[in-house]
């Protein structure tokens, strides 16, 4: 009887340390130990407990035996993946080593601005710190203006890899569609005058009678006389604009010099690209700006003259 009381003494004493153990684990399991979002790098060969040392000075205090403990009685391995995560509020252990697990990390974005300039580009991917990679001076108008998406570390020469990718696709599209006896020689030559219709137009009705002004003009063998040009060749605003600079040879003086600039002089977006494709028919030959984003355009100098003159008085009273 002594000796059956002891056998049942010890299954209860088993039972009740199990269901401790049992008790323990569950709720180290789901206890929310993370005080608000938070941003972590996880680097390549990163020990658990170097984990643990990190995140401890992002004050989320984990213990070694917890973590291990809930590690060990996963359904599958734990195997961390490096990459950048934002552990949410109200995590538990099993939260975090869930998306460490799973590779979730956080998708960043990088975008290109219509009208900006090679600068500009370089300029954003260089300071953009989730990015890796050097990269070399840029060539005007061959990267797409869009929003793309990437992980921490994405190499900035892919990124602009696939950002002309994506301009390319544009560009050959549009080309496919050019009518027959066309002015523009080439998908550069398109690509140059995109990139001045950009600078000069923002909407897409705008841009296609902006296109069809320097498209009469080329046909006509007219100088375009586009301030944005020549802006472009001395780094400055069309607002500071000199006579002398509309006297100059400067390579980006339309004023001056017949056809289209060197290069490109930004990047187009699809709107400027896509007033090349399909062609409006025009008789103009000027615009100027209606002071209301968009422009007043004429067939003759004469009612350029008058549509100028409307300008001015805008900006008289304004």
């Amino acid at each position: 009887m002594i000796f059956s009381n002891k056998i049942f003494f010890l299954i209860i004493s088993k039972i009740f340390v199990i269901s401790i153990v049992y008790f323990y684990f569950e709720k180290i399991k789901v206890q929310q130990i993370v005080l608000e979002d938070t941003y972590y790098l996880l680097e390549k060969n990163t020990s658990q407990e170097q984990i643990l040392n990190q995140l401890k000075l992002k004050k989320i205090n984990i213990k070694y035996f917890n973590w291990r403990i809930i590690s060990l009685i996963r359904s599958d391995p734990f195997v961390p993946k490096a990459g950048e995560y934002l552990i949410t509020k109200n995590s538990s252990i099993k939260d975090i080593q869930d998306i460490f697990q799973n590779g979730k990390t956080i998708v960043r974005q990088f975008k290109l601005i219509e009208g900006t300039t090679s600068y500009d580009l370089k300029k954003s991917l260089l300071e953009n710190q989730y990015l890796s990679g050097k990269i070399k001076s840029l060539k005007e108008g061959i990267y797409k203006p869009d929003t793309y998406y990437f992980k921490y570390g994405y190499p900035r020469n892919k990124l602009l890899k696939r950002m002309r990718l994506a301009q390319d696709k544009i560009l050959n599209n549009i080309w496919r569609y050019k009518p027959k006896n066309f002015i523009l020689k080439n998908k550069q030559e398109l690509l140059i005058l995109a990139s001045i219709i950009q600078r000069e137009a923002s909407s897409l009705n705008d841009s296609r009678l902006v296109a069809s002004v320097f498209i009469n003009r080329l046909e006509n063998n007219m100088k375009l006389q586009s301030d944005v040009t020549l802006a472009y060749g001395f780094n400055t605003n069309g607002q500071k604009i000199t006579k002398n600079m509309l006297k100059s040879d400067n390579r980006f003086n339309t004023y001056y010099h017949k056809g289209l600039p060197p290069t490109p002089i930004s990047y187009p977006g699809e709107n400027s690209l896509n007033s090349l494709k399909f062609i409006k028919k025009t008789n103009f030959f000027y615009f100027v700006s209606n002071g209301k984003g968009e422009h007043r355009f004429s067939e003759t100098y004469k009612l350029h003259k008058e549509n100028i003159k409307l300008w001015k008085n805008n900006i008289a009273k304004d």
